[in-house]
């Protein structure tokens, strides 16, 4: 059997388990390796729709942080009337991010010729809700 035949017959979980099994130093390197691969394989004009992808799949650190605390406050309708309107604007402001990344999204999937459902299983993104 060929290399590249042992390659086809691998799947994501038998990856896995192997790189689950490298030493903290073996998987920083392969984690290196990796997305040096990644950047290599890009696209030049896919590098900024992929970089806002990126960027808008979340909020900055600290204000992801302090909107998953006032979300949590929310379900439990536990919210003063400051942290609601502090809530609704971090709302307002993750909504933008998401139309910037779905506009990138859609964007890619063009360029791909691709579905949006694929670009994001190959982007490994979840869907939320029903949403993109």
């Amino acid at each position: 059997m060929s290399i590249r035949e042992a390659a086809e017959q691998l799947t994501v979980d038998h990856l896995l388990d192997g790189v689950q099994q490298l030493t903290p130093a073996e998987l920083w390197e392969f984690t290196e390796r990796l997305a040096e691969w990644q950047r290599q394989r890009e696209i030049p004009e896919e590098t900024p729709l992929l970089a806002s992808i990126r960027e808008n799949s979340r909020l900055p650190e600290a204000e992801q942080r302090r909107y998953q605390e006032l979300w949590h406050k929310c379900e439990n309708a536990t919210l003063s009337e400051g942290e609601l309107a502090e809530y609704q604007k971090l709302l307002g402001k993750l909504e933008v991010r998401n139309l910037r990344r779905i506009e990138a999204l859609n964007t890619l999937a063009q360029m791909r010729g691709k579905t949006l459902r694929q670009i994001m299983a190959e982007l490994g993104l979840k869907r939320e809700n029903g949403d993109f």
